[in-house]
């Protein structure tokens, strides 16, 4: 292990001496962290050189790689984000209302609050399963309402939702557009881990396919449904529904059967939007976010979202929101 030290630092500094870009010192190094022990600096060195020479694999796919088997590293999935401030400008409070949660408080839902979003991968597959560079991963996303600034409730957590999934992810050997392509093939579960009145979930199988070139992306991923009982008809109002069947079978009318996600990178500046529409019922949402430099790799973010679905116990809620805080990961 020493000799690997010494030959690895050895290297480095040859490869600074003869002028190498910093890209290549980086992928030297993110590449030396994430193989085992054994691998020798030859390897790693052919590594970095085929990777440089696929021009069909997208970038962040590569900056992945060579990071996400780095025991010390946690590779993010979607955006990952704080959002001290967030303004909803028609906060839903229905839920609370029906239950008469809050007696004494006629509108609990407070139109300020806080938004987080942590959201991360792993690598279940370490070789090529069927085509170059592709592989299998469990995803994990976690998306919280934070009410911090409503004392009188105590600053609860108004609602979260989360979001496990098992995907497929493989560059497509394309020159198409003169960009590159891939595809992504998943099982996706999305719950608020509520109790019956307010538990909201679905499970969907989702085929997306996206395409980056030069500083812009396009991702659309559509998906199906998979269908659930109904829930047994329960005439008693002070009876709760029972756990079992479906908690919102009309759910697909508000956040419909795909999602399109566009980013622009500025140089220092991201523009990203989401949007989903079912056009047979007229109704979708339109998220946007606009991420700028603030230190090191911290960014500033502003998040404007307009629509249904927003948070699962609101997917039938038209809202209108815009929040302010910090951008911790981003999709280009």
């Amino acid at each position: 292990m020493h000799l690997f030290k010494l030959v690895l630092a050895t290297s480095i500094l040859s490869f600074s001496v003869q002028g190498k870009a910093s890209e290549d010192l980086d992928c030297f190094l993110n590449t030396a962290a994430s193989v085992p022990l054994e691998t020798t600096v030859a390897e790693v060195v052919e590594r970095c050189a085929k990777s440089k020479k696929d021009p069909l694999f997208p970038t962040r796919f590569l900056k992945e790689r060579l990071t996400e088997n780095n025991d010390f590293v946690i590779t993010p999935h979607k955006q990952n984000y704080i959002l001290a401030f967030t303004h909803n400008a028609n906060p839903n409070q229905q839920p609370y209302d029906d239950q008469a949660l809050y007696p004494s408080i006629s509108h609990p839902v407070q139109h300020k609050s806080a938004k987080l979003q942590l959201s991360l991968k792993v690598p279940l597959t370490h070789r090529d399963i069927i085509f170059d560079n592709d592989g299998l991963y469990f995803g994990f996303t976690l998306k919280s309402f934070w009410q911090v600034y409503n004392h009188k409730l105590s600053a609860p957590f108004r609602e979260t939702n989360y979001q496990p999934e098992v995907f497929y992810q493989a560059p497509i050997s394309s020159e198409f557009f003169g960009g590159t392509w891939f595809t992504r093939f998943g099982f996706e579960h999305e719950s608020n881990g509520q109790h019956q009145l307010l538990s909201r979930s679905w499970n969907k199988v989702y085929l997306g396919i996206g395409f980056q070139k030069d500083n812009w992306a396009l991702y659309a991923q559509p998906w199906y449904r998979i269908p659930e009982k109904q829930k047994v008809d329960d005439s008693d109002p002070l009876t709760p529904p029972p756990p079992k069947g479906d908690d919102n079978p009309d759910i697909q009318d508000y956040l419909g059967y795909y999602e399109l996600t566009g980013i622009v990178d500025l140089d220092r500046y991201v523009l990203t939007t989401t949007v989903r529409y079912n056009f047979d019922t007229g109704y979708g949402s339109a998220e946007t976010g606009f991420s700028f430099p603030l230190w090191g790799r911290l960014r500033g973010f502003v998040q404007y979202f307009e629509g249904y679905g927003e948070s699962l116990i609101d997917y039938n809620h038209r809202s209108q929101s815009i929040g302010l805080g910090i951008l911790l990961t981003d999709l280009l």
